[in-house]
């Protein structure tokens, strides 16, 4: 089945171009012998060390080159120029010009964490049919954490998808303190549409990282990382403590697909009706990082 999204930089529904289609398949399909390399190679650590350790590598560079070439990556926001990335993970790691993913200055605005593929959801008790229709999300396992499960329920959230194409790093989609951080271990499965599709709970088993951040008056907000394979680790800019500022760049995610998760206290935010009116089809919404995608409620 094609994956449908909503491109909204052109304004109209398109077939997602999946990375690694056939391989997607093979291995989140049907197929007994896909299966077993999923369980034995592909979700392990060890295999996206590996890769990790190719996509340091000089011999590397020449494939960089071909990704963005086969990929139509704009390379006119790119504050290197093509030749000059030392190998694939410099590219994939890359930082943008000055201006490249402009934010609103409305205080109360809420911004798209990453350039990707977003779902949004205002009441996280409701039947949510994202990825899989009806499948209910174990927010309790998903935080590592039954009190922080009870303070977020019924709480707003948004998914964010990002494919190897898309741009790595990551940015705060707002302004506060970081309060707490922890990482919570797991398996690197894909989070490619075709392996989310399968089973839902990748979300749950992958590694992560969980940041919580005050945005003042007594307000929450959680956001995790998520691995995903192929993913050699999760960098974070900044510290315990730290004042940070919506639309600041916040960290990136080495060699790989991967996912942003942002969850919402209750009635603390309200998302854009058309992210919303997709979301409910489900259909992702592309976006990019620091373009608004709701606001906060005072």
């Amino acid at each position: 089945m094609p994956v449908k999204i909503y491109n909204s930089l052109a304004g109209k529904i398109e077939e997602e171009a999946v990375c690694a289609e056939g391989l997607m398949k093979f291995l989140y399909g049907s197929n007994p012998a896909g299966s077993l390399a999923l369980w034995a190679l592909f979700r392990r650590a060890f295999f996206s060390k590996i890769c990790g350790v190719w996509a340091k590598s000089k011999t590397s560079k020449k494939y960089a080159l071909k990704f963005i070439e086969k990929n139509n990556i704009d390379v006119s926001e790119m504050f290197k120029k093509p030749e000059e990335f030392s190998c694939f993970n410099d590219f994939f790691t890359r930082e943008l010009k000055f201006g490249a993913r402009p934010v609103s200055q409305d205080p109360l605005d809420i911004s798209f964490p990453a350039d990707g593929r977003h779902l949004a959801f205002e009441n996280l008790s409701a039947k949510n049919s994202f990825y899989i229709k009806n499948r209910e999300f174990k927010l309790a396992e998903f935080l590592g954490s039954e009190s922080l499960a009870k303070r977020f329920e019924q709480g707003a959230m948004m998914i964010s998808r990002l494919s190897p194409a898309d741009y790595h790093r990551f940015h705060w989609g707002v302004s506060g303190i970081v309060a707490a951080r922890k990482k919570i271990g797991g398996s690197l499965y894909s989070v490619s549409p075709i392996a989310l599709r399968k089973n839902l709970d990748y979300l749950l088993q992958n590694k992560r990282v969980l940041t919580l951040v005050e945005l003042g008056g007594g307000a929450m907000c959680a956001t995790v990382e998520i691995g995903a394979t192929n993913v050699g680790s999760i960098v974070e800019l900044d510290n315990l403590g730290d004042a940070v500022s919506r639309g600041e760049c916040r960290g990136y995610f080495n060699f790989g697909g991967s996912c942003i998760v942002t969850i919402f206290e209750k009635g603390s935010v309200k998302f854009n009706a058309d992210i919303l009116k997709y979301s409910a089809e489900p259909v992702e919404y592309y976006a990019l990082a620091n373009q608004t995608c709701g606001k906060l409620l005072k």
